[in-house]
């Protein structure tokens, strides 16, 4: 794999991803001996969750319900970490929301560097390679995130009480399952404030200053997806295939995010998160002065207007108008 420290466009993603109503059956084509699946509490009384216990192929599977809440600290990733230590799984599965697959990769990295030096942590692409013990699989139960495709963890640096990303190439899964079932149970009022997220990856990433054509393609989708359905939103019941694209739109969003680097919305919203503000939710708020704030400077205002045209919107006002909806 190449290992940059420029930034050349490339396109890094997952090894696999299945994607659609019943992509959860890539499960029975793991190869495993022992499997642990990450869930959150919520999941484990999920009418799937039985079904999808039953479909790791492995001849061993533990289910390890996460340790944290929100953005997890070193300490609070400790119960999993002892779990996997306990179970030496050889495939480590994360189901669940952005945190979910977050804490998971995290969790995953003490596993195979239990001797990880505290330095190496923050600093990016520093990390020692990982899949020395176990592969690692995300199954995402949100539509915004973009944690499957993504090569950072975000966690709480519990001295500072700020957050911090972990970076490495590595943390991009061996196995993405999209699979708009999995989805289908949390409720609307949530998914709204995840796709304000995702809206907000693929607009930050149009425009930033880091150039990549394909990521730009995905932009596009991943914002015309979103327009399309934008009366859809205050309906409590999403369909399977509205479900499905937003969820290709989320993960087309999360690789904008991890070539291109996000901007000013997501760098105030990461710091919010600490008075228990919504990472979606606040980005949804902050993305029409960010816009209104970048519009000054020609080369975004043209990006913008680019954005606009090729993902079918008619003007500036209906992006904005857009980003009212959360």
């Amino acid at each position: 794999m190449l290992k940059l420290r420029f930034p050349l466009p490339v396109f890094r993603n997952a090894r696999e991803i299945a994607n659609g109503r019943n992509a959860r059956m890539a499960l029975k084509g793991l190869v495993a001996n022992r499997a642990a699946l990450i869930i959150s509490p919520s999941f484990g009384s999920s009418q799937y969750f039985e079904q999808v216990v039953r479909l790791i192929n492995a001849q061993s599977v533990r289910v390890i319900e996460r340790s944290w809440q929100g953005e997890p600290s070193v300490e609070e990733l400790s119960g999993v970490i002892g779990e996997l230590e306990d179970f030496k799984p050889d495939y480590i599965l994360a189901l669940g929301g952005g945190s979910i697959i977050d804490g998971a990769k995290l969790a995953w990295l003490f596993y195979e560097c239990p001797t990880l030096e505290s330095e190496l942590l923050y600093r990016p692409f520093a990390l020692p390679s990982l899949r020395g013990r176990a592969k690692f699989a995300a199954i995402p139960t949100t539509v915004g995130a973009g944690s499957e495709v993504s090569s950072a963890a975000v966690m709480l640096d519990s001295v500072t009480n700020s957050k911090k990303a972990v970076v490495t190439h590595d943390f991009l899964p061996d196995l993405v399952i999209l699979d708009p079932d999995l989805v289908s149970e949390v409720p609307p009022k949530v998914l709204k404030t995840t796709v304000a997220d995702a809206l907000s990856h693929a607009i930050e990433g149009y425009v930033s200053l880091i150039d990549n054509p394909l990521m730009n393609t995905f932009a596009e989708q991943a914002v015309s997806i979103i327009y399309r359905y934008r009366h859809q939103f205050s309906n409590d019941n999403w369909s399977s295939e509205m479900l499905s694209e937003l969820q290709q739109a989320a993960m087309f969003a999360g690789w904008v995010q991890n070539h291109c680097i996000v901007g000013l919305s997501h760098a105030i919203a990461h710091q919010l998160g600490t008075f228990n503000i919504g990472h979606g939710l606040a980005n949804g708020l902050l993305m029409p002065a960010v816009i209104n704030f970048n519009y000054r400077e020609h080369t975004a205002a043209t990006k913008y207007e680019q954005l606009i045209y090729k993902s079918g919107l008619p003007n500036k006002e209906a992006l904005l108008e857009l980003l009212k909806y959360w």
